[in-house]
């Protein structure tokens, strides 16, 4: 019932129309556009510090601004250098595991392409679902979440826009978005 509450919530503060024919590669184009990297998969198979990785502690919360996800109970936080999205370019990267919900979160200020092809710089917000998620999801499945200010990428408001992506990292479904704290599930509202 919640997630209706805030999936409708989305709908009226974005003005979005749920139409199913929007879904098209039109209607993500207007999303930006983020390469999940080898490195945060792998966390989803894997989801432990490796061995340079620092600040380990135990946190409920992880990202900034619009890109931000709660955990269900204090849960293994750490910070490692590198590349999320398999560009090249090194960033320093929050993680946070979930084992109660069975997700891997990754977070950093990192490159990434507006729908309309520009290049931007944000916090990006990615979950990525691992072995035995209480969802049943497919393992490295998962969502990303850019935190968007008014007017970057030709957004009208400032938000948090992303993607839901298959296990292979393509995206299924594009638009607004908003992380449920409580099951770190998203809602999606597709972008016309």
């Amino acid at each position: 019932m919640k997630s209706k509450i805030l999936f409708a919530g989305l709908l009226v503060a974005f003005g979005l129309n749920m139409n199913a024919a929007a879904q098209t590669t039109a209607a993500q184009q207007g999303a930006p556009t983020v390469k999940t990297g080898a490195a945060v998969k792998a966390k989803a198979a894997a989801p432990a510090p490796s061995a340079t990785a620092k600040n380990q502690s135990q946190k409920t919360t992880i990202g900034k601004g619009h890109a931000t996800a709660k955990a269900s109970a204090p849960s293994a936080y750490w910070t490692e250098e590198v590349a999320m999205q398999d560009d090249g370019s090194v960033v320093t990267t929050e993680f946070l595991n979930d084992a109660k919900k069975g997700i891997v979160y990754a977070y950093g200020q990192d490159n990434f392409t507006c729908g309309n092809g520009k290049p931007e710089k944000a916090g990006i917000l990615e979950a990525v679902y691992a072995a035995g998620n209480k969802y049943g999801q497919p393992v490295g499945s998962g969502y990303y979440i850019v935190s968007l200010n008014a007017g970057q990428c030709a957004s009208k408001k400032g938000g948090a826009y992303g993607c839901k992506f298959d296990a292979a990292g393509n995206p299924t479904e594009c638009g607004a978005i908003a992380v449920n704290d409580a099951t770190g599930e998203v809602a999606v509202a597709v972008l016309n």
